[in-house]
């Protein structure tokens, strides 16, 4: 099976949340509007920014006809099916082929944790045989999900029995380097990096595309990185790529990982608060981290109107 080939920026989407935390689809059709405009290639939904752990199985659904639906046409779709139950994972995977995503993606099991590589991939088996004509992604993120296997010798496994087996969305910035070695063992097949912060690192190793949460909102920076690395300016390069670690640095350091998602509103989209167990953030956080958007300048370094911030 032929990967999809991506480039560019692959914004990890958040799930749009009313007051009370129910999900509000409505805001779906907004939301891609404005990464449309941004130049966003693709959309990975019901990851760790689209806290897919945190919904139940029929909100995954629901999330996931949500943005397929509104996405046909205008960007490539990832589904992250990913989940304690591989046979709700499966069933997760049938329905993201059923409603034309164009890949299937997921995590490793985060309860019982496998114990190697080639237990890991006859667990990600009923995964695959369920979206048979869909292109699949592992999912590499130790940090979450506490699975750090070799990821070369899971390439090489999965390559074998895995069919529809086409890459790695690689998150897992300390060790991006890989990549040389990932190609060697999987020629043709496709390798996202999944770091923000080590952006300006993934391009420069030669990766074509990256999935990232600060992509919904901070395109512009991201993209000024892989302009500035093409022509060879490596200062300019590292100008935009330290941009991009103040604001990440901001969003943490006053929301904590809700920032992911409050940062939505600094665009003009409110998508709600975080689902428990993250912390919500409070007003007096959210306007922290606004004063800090605005005393760096980011708001011109993503060409946005300040007064834009819905409440």
């Amino acid at each position: 099976m032929k990967p999809l080939e991506m480039s560019g920026l692959v914004a990890a989407v958040v799930t749009p949340m009313d007051a009370k935390g129910e999900l509000d689809l409505e805001v779906v059709p907004r939301v891609l509007d404005h990464l449309e405009k941004d130049g966003i290639t693709g959309i990975y939904i019901a990851g760790s920014t689209g806290e897919g752990m945190s919904l139940t199985d029929e909100e995954r659904r629901a999330v996931a006809e949500a943005y397929v639906g509104a996405a046909k046409g205008r960007m490539k779709t990832f589904v992250q099916v990913g989940h304690n139950s591989l046979k709700a994972s499966a069933e997760l995977a049938g329905h993201a082929e059923a409603i034309g995503a164009d890949a299937v993606s997921a995590t490793p099991t985060g309860y019982f944790k496998v114990s190697g590589e080639e237990e890991l991939v006859e667990g990600l088996l009923p995964i695959v045989e369920a979206a048979p004509k869909t292109p699949f992604y592992y999912y590499h993120i130790p940090f979450l999900s506490g699975v750090n296997l070799d990821p070369m010798k899971l390439t090489d496994r999965a390559m074998d029995r895995l069919p529809t087996f086409c890459g790695i969305k690689y998150s897992d910035g300390a060790t991006l380097y890989h990549l040389p070695l990932l190609e060697k063992i999987g020629p043709g097949l496709e390798f996202l990096a999944g770091s923000d912060e080590a952006y300006l690192m993934s391009v420069a190793q030669g990766f074509r595309s990256a999935v990232g949460s600060t992509y919904n909102y901070a395109a512009p920076i991201y993209d000024n990185v892989r302009a500035a690395l093409s022509v060879g300016d490596f200062e300019r390069a590292r100008m935009w790529q330290g941009r991009a670690l103040e604001m990440i640095a901001a969003m943490f350091e006053t929301c904590g990982r809700a920032s992911l998602k409050v940062m939505m509103q600094m665009v003009g989209i409110d998508c709600g608060p975080v689902r428990r167990p993250i912390d919500p953030a409070s007003p007096d956080q959210i306007e922290a981290l606004k004063k800090r958007l605005e005393g760096m300048g980011w708001f011109e370094w993503v060409d946005q109107d300040v007064n834009v911030i819905s409440r």
